[in-house]
């Protein structure tokens, strides 16, 4: 990735989640957000661009869940207070969920460690065309040259067959389900990345 990808990327995780939360909280968190993959040694981010260069999709995480998150905050709160500020005018109701997702550290399933794949996205125009399938597998294929010798990744469970199949096409395992504060129902993944 690069600095020039970031508020492209924005627009295409807009477009791509446009009812997602961390979309409702506008491009400028969404630049923040994906900028912080730029900064930090941690960080894991492949990105397909089409014949011009300009990106189609990314997907981004971190070897360091449990620390990524929040230096991600330390250093780029002045871009994630603004950021925010202008979400909370809009949407004030917002407050107390925009503080979890500030204290989020990747969900790790019980006693293990491992890279969290954060967030994929591919341009809804370019959708169906196998740019996904080709973004997770480049990023299992790098994640271990940073360490990681396993991959978990959360995602919706009800309503999205057809993201649950994909992943579980691509090798990655079901470990449990489990709910958030808003109910909403969470499938856990992980995936074993030294046998690759």
């Amino acid at each position: 990735m690069a600095a020039t990808d970031v508020r492209d990327l924005a627009r295409l995780h807009r477009q791509a989640f446009p009812d997602f939360f961390l979309s409702t909280l506008g491009e400028p968190f969404l630049v923040q957000f994906y900028g912080g993959f730029l900064q930090d040694e941690t960080a894991i981010s492949v990105v397909a661009r089409d014949e011009d260069g300009m990106p189609l999709g990314a997907v981004v995480g971190t070897t360091e869940p449990s620390g990524f998150f929040g230096r991600l905050v330390k250093h780029r709160w002045p871009g994630f207070a603004l950021a925010s500020a202008r979400a909370l005018l809009h949407n004030p109701t917002a407050a107390s969920r925009l503080m979890r997702a500030v204290r989020y550290r990747g969900e790790a399933p019980a006693g293990e460690g491992g890279a969290l794949l954060s967030s994929i996205c591919v341009d809804p125009a370019a959708q169906g065309g196998g740019i996904g399938r080709l973004l997770v597998d480049e990023w299992t294929r790098v994640a271990p040259a940073k360490g990681a010798h396993e991959a978990f990744l959360t995602t919706d469970a009800i309503g999205n067959d057809v993201v649950n199949g994909f992943y579980q096409a691509r090798g990655w395992t079901l470990t449990d389900t489990h709910e958030t504060r808003e109910g909403r129902s969470m499938d856990r993944y992980i995936k074993r990345l030294d046998t690759l």
